[in-house]
């Protein structure tokens, strides 16, 4: 076992090292965003004053943090159906390496463009009127809390 898994630790360093790096970032960010009123802003609601489909997804990670996962879900329901379909699919293509998941197969293209569509088909439809539970929490009128509160933390 132990044999195994240096093995498969040696076979992925960089991928493992991709994901720490990825993993520091997001915590010192969740810790700017806690201790500051710091928060980088979405150039595309700035400009449009729309939601793109990736607002919210601060909150997500911060309510998965939290261990809220309904809460999560509420700021960005896109991320919150593809991340588990794509870690999924990372585990499966880490652990049994399927030659139908390989890198630039069918499969991987299918779940890469079709995320790409789910996104901005998402991005469209939760800036449509009656659709305002689909925007993240600091844009709903019905929120607990809104921006400004968010801002004077």
């Amino acid at each position: 076992m132990r044999r195994r898994i240096s093995l498969w630790l040696r076979r992925h360093t960089r991928q493992c090292r991709f994901a720490g790096v990825v993993l520091m970032l997001g915590m010192a960010y969740f810790l700017i965003t806690q201790l500051t009123p710091f928060r980088i802003p979405c150039l595309f609601q700035k400009i449009t004053g729309f939601a793109c489909p990736g607002c919210g997804v601060s909150h997500f990670c911060i309510r998965l943090l939290h261990l809220d996962i309904p809460g999560a879900a509420r700021e960005n329901l896109a991320i919150a159906v593809l991340a588990p379909i794509w870690l999924g699919a990372a585990v499966i293509r880490m652990v049994w390496h399927p030659h139908w998941l390989a890198k630039n197969s069918r499969a991987e293209k299918l779940l890469l463009w079709g995320s790409l569509v789910f996104l901005l088909l998402f991005g469209v439809v939760r800036n449509l009127p009656h659709m305002e539970f689909l925007l993240p929490s600091y844009f709903r009128k019905d929120a607990p809390f809104t921006l400004r509160a968010l801002l004077r933390r």
